[in-house]
Parts: C-alpha cells; sequence; structure tokens
C-alpha cells in the first residue's frame, strides 16, 4: 500500500488532515500530516526538510500539497524519493520563484473574482462550524519574513503530478487555476466539488481521489513486485491510466494471473466491481489467496477460459488485459464473446507486444539459443504465441469482426525487470515457455552451453537496480459497437 505525505498550506498544522488520514489509514495505507514551521527562521528549505525527517524510512510515496504547500512539495523529491506528487487547490511554483512574487507572476489580480474579507467565507465557507473553530483554533501566523527569497526549485521534479482543484474555491478560482496549471506544468488540472479547504469539507472525496491516483501509479498493489507482477511494473502506469475508469464501473480482467490488475482496478471503481479469469488453476487460486488477506472487498475471480465462458450478457463496463489476449485459439470468437460480456458501447482496453523485433527481450534471448539449433528448436516450438496480436491492421480486422469499433492503438516504450540479479534472472527466463522448450530439444552438453550464454547475455543487462531489457507495447483500445456484427462467425470462416 502507499505512504501518504500530507503537506498543509500557509498558518496551518498537520491537523489539518486528520480526517483525511483516518480514511486513508482505514484502507490499510500509511500516513504523515506533519506540522511545518512557521517562524522567522525557517524558510522553503526548512520546510522540505521538516517533511523528509517525518517520512524516515518509508516508501511508495505520494506528496500531497495544500495551497502555498505546494512550493515545498517538489523540493521534497530532492530529498526522497517520490512516486506521485499530488498538488491540492495549489499555489504552483514556477522555477527560482519567491512565494511573495507567486500573485504578480500569476496575474492573480487581474482574474474575475468575488472578494471575501471574512476569512471562514473565504476559505471555510462548507465546513462544519465545529471544524471550523477547531481550525482557527489551531492556526498558526504564518511568518512572511522569507517569503521573498527565491525557491530553490531549479526545475519540476520527474515525478507524475496531478493537479486537483476545487469548483468553489473562493481564493483560487477554477479558471484561475486552470490556466495556471496548464501554463506552468502543461497540465489540465481535474476538479471536485468544495471550497479551498476540501480536507475538512469532504475527507471522504478527497481520499477517494488521493486513493485512485495512487492506483494509477501502481502503488496499492500489496502483494506485488514478484514474478509477472515485477517484469511488467514500468507498464502499469500507462495501463491504468488508459483505463480511466469511473467510481461505480464493473469491470472484466482477461488473463488477470495473481489478480494484481483485478485488485487495482477494483480499487479504483470502488462502487462498482472487477471479475477477473484466466485458464490457470493455480494462478486464480493465488489470486484468490491474495484478496482474501488484502481485499478489497468488490473483487472476485474464476476460472475460465474468456474464449468459451459464458459471462452475464452485457454485465460489464470494461474489459481489461495486461498481455493476456494473445494465446485465443480462435481470436474472433473469443473477442466477440467478451464482447457480448460488455453493455452496448463498453470498452475494451488491452496491451500486447509489439513485434518480436521491437522487444529487445526477445531478440536477446533467441540470439543466446542460436548455437547447436536451440533458436530453431525455439522457432519450432508448438507453445502460445506472444506476438500474435502486433500488427495493428490485422488486430483491428480481428476486432472489428468481433463487433468492436473505433478501434486505437498507443505506442508504450518501457523496460522489462527480469531479477535483482543474473541468477533470479536465468531461473525466471528459463521459465518461460519458448526456453524452457528449446533448452529440453537440445543434447545436455548444448543445452549447458546455451544456458552459458543466456547468462552472459542476462549479465551484460545488468544494472545496479536489476537485470532490464528493452520492450515495447500497444495499448488496444476498442468500443463494442452498440449493434451485434452481421456474422460473428471464426476467423476465417
Amino acid at each position: 500500500m502507499a505512504t501518504f505525505v500530507l503537506v498543509h498550506g500557509a498558518g496551518d498544522v498537520g491537523w489539518y488532515w486528520h480526517l483525511v488520514e483516518a480514511e486513508l489509514r482505514a484502507r490499510g495505507h500509511d500516513t504523515v500530516a506533519p506540522d511545518l514551521p512557521c517562524d522567522d527562521a525557517a524558510g522553503l528549505p526548512e520546510y522540505a526538510d521538516a517533511v523528509a525527517a517525518a517520512i524516515g524510512g518509508r516508501t511508495d510515496l505520494v506528496v500531497v500539497a495544500q495551497s502555498l504547500g505546494a512550493f515545498t512539495a517538489p523540493l521534497v523529491c530532492d530529498r526522497v524519493a517520490v512516486e506521485l506528487l499530488v498538488l491540492v487547490a495549489p499555489m504552483i511554483p514556477a522555477p527560482a520563484e519567491a512565494p511573495a512574487d507567486y500573485w504578480a507572476n500569476t496575474r492573480y489580480e487581474d482574474e474575475e473574482r468575488v472578494g471575501y474579507d471574512d476569512t471562514v467565507e473565504l476559505f471555510y465557507q462548507d465546513v462544519p462550524p465545529e471544524l471550523v473553530a477547531e481550525a482557527r483554533r489551531r492556526g498558526r501566523a504564518q511568518s512572511e519574513a522569507r517569503m521573498g527569497e527565491p525557491s530553490p526549485l531549479r526545475a519540476w521534479p520527474d515525478v507524475p503530478t496531478r493537479v486537483l482543484i476545487c469548483r468553489d474555491d473562493r481564493l483560487f478560482p477554477t479558471g484561475y487555476l486552470r490556466r495556471v496549471a496548464r501554463e506552468r506544468l502543461g497540465i489540465t488540472p481535474d476538479e471536485m466539488d468544495g471550497g479551498h479547504t476540501p480536507a475538512l469539507s469532504r475527507p471522504r472525496d478527497l481520499a477517494d481521489r488521493l486513493e485512485a491516483y495512487a492506483a494509477e501509479e501502481g502503488l496499492l498493489g500489496g502483494v506485488r513486485h514478484s514474478g509477472y507482477d515485477a517484469e511488467l511494473r514500468r507498464y502499469d502506469r500507462a495501463l491504468l491510466k488508459a483505463w480511466d475508469l469511473q467510481a461505480d464501473d464493473h469491470v472484466l480482467d482477461i488473463g488477470c494471473g495473481a489478480g494484481w490488475t483485478t485488485r487495482q482496478a477494483a480499487r479504483m471503481a470502488r462502487s462498482g466491481s472487477a471479475l477477473g479469469v484466466d485458464v490457470s488453476a493455480a494462478a486464480i487460486e493465488r489470486a484468490r489467496e491474495i484478496a482474501r488477506t488484502e481485499g478489497p472487498g468488490n473483487v472476485a475471480f474464476e476460472h475460465a477460459d474468456a474464449q468459451t465462458h459464458r459471462f452475464p450478457p452485457e454485465r460489464f463496463d470494461l474489459a481489461i488485459s495486461r498481455f493476456g489476449t494473445m494465446f485465443f485459439e480462435d481470436p474472433v470468437a473469443a473477442f466477440a464473446n467478451i464482447g457480448r460480456a460488455l453493455r452496448p458501447a463498453g470498452r475494451l482496453v488491452m496491451m500486447v507486444w509489439q513485434s518480436s523485433e521491437r522487444n529487445e527481450w526477445d531478440v536477446a534471448l533467441r540470439r543466446a539459443l542460436e548455437e547447436g539449433g536451440a533458436a530453431q528448436a525455439a522457432a519450432a516450438s508448438t507453445g502460445p504465441d506472444p506476438f500474435s496480436l502486433a500488427d495493428p491492421p490485422a488486430v483491428t480486422r480481428i476486432l472489428e469482426a468481433a463487433g468492436f469499433a473505433d478501434v486505437a492503438f498507443t505506442d508504450v516504450h518501457e523496460p522489462v525487470y527480469y531479477g535483482p540479479d543474473v541468477a533470479a534472472a536465468l531461473e525466471w527466463v528459463r521459465g518461460f515457455t519458448s526456453t524452457s522448450e528449446a533448452l529440453d530439444r537440445l543434447a545436455p552438453a548444448a543445452a549447458a552451453r546455451a544456458v552459458g550464454r543466456l547468462r552472459e547475455t542476462l549479465t551484460a543487462h545488468l544494472g545496479d537496480d536489476g537485470v532490464w531489457f528493452d520492450s515495447r507495447a500497444w495499448i488496444v483500445t476498442a468500443r463494442r459497437r452498440r449493434e451485434e456484427p452481421a456474422r460473428a462467425g471464426r476467423r476465417g470462416g
């Protein structure tokens, strides 16, 4: 699960986040909400130091910053490894900008807005009165002594960043923050209801947003980063964003394996559900075991072949797959069956490998097996073809014949991970069907030489953070046509 590092705004304290902390902790996450120094001696570097000290050795960090806290948040990234930045109703800093200059630099006074002399009406108009009273009691005078100092920020950190603005914010109107986010970060903000202090007025809604953002970055997996999930972890961010899940969606996960993607979908569709299916009984049993331990409660798994299984008709809003759709005996029949499980205009989002020559892992491993006929043995393998959906025109024809429309392809270029060291990577690679079949067909001496070449290949790809190979995939998206196709027969029939 994730650690949410919650940075308050000007003149405030960590208590501001207490309701959001309760929500996130109830869902199994860790939270940190330090009080930042507000005295004359403290500036932005000291604020960032205070946050880093509170984090300690925690990992899987999501730094969430409210208002002026957004000046501190990017500086934290220079001190600790941050996975995601979320800026809420923020003052978005430019490099080397002093907080005191923010208002003029962003042309704040040019914005049309209603002036409010009353602090409650400006900051807390939708907060329960008892929380307003407590917030004002706990609030501190924000020192301005060092607000005129340029920020040490030199460039925005290379960390995924989300901006969340509040539709009823009286301090920062939505039009103003949309413009500043676009000008400074090139980001279109997300929006939620509420005024400037959503952690007090809408803590559950805000926690939902934060958890969904963390899920999109692959931070909610619990049992993960081993085996197949570890190999593909760099792909998760792009895939989860492509899902574009709504809170009440019902999701079908094809070829779910041990269920990591299914659990992520269930967490993102909190009011909906997710069903994972796989032809491997062992994988489904493992998925159920993990779900019993870590949830969520709206996830289920079935041992089933998606090509022939009788899914409830028009039950799902979205069908997803992470490299689980390349092995159907009859792709047209399989996708037609999946399509019948989708509601009219329901979506398909699947990730598949691009061609072999664009995937270094396949090229390098086949090259290592060349001597002694291992490459020919691998080529003669009767096992599944991971590149069967690599050709966009062919895939488009398959999906259209199965009743889908609006087929589109997005190129994703990320490395795959084979293990922390050569020994672990070799064990993983020898488990591939193509590798094991090729080695099994060789004489013992030739097989030993082939394993030696595999070891050399893996050693050449070993870095400080493990063994990695270049790879490329497609994210394929499509929609079920509202009417049934004229014929959903078998390919070539």
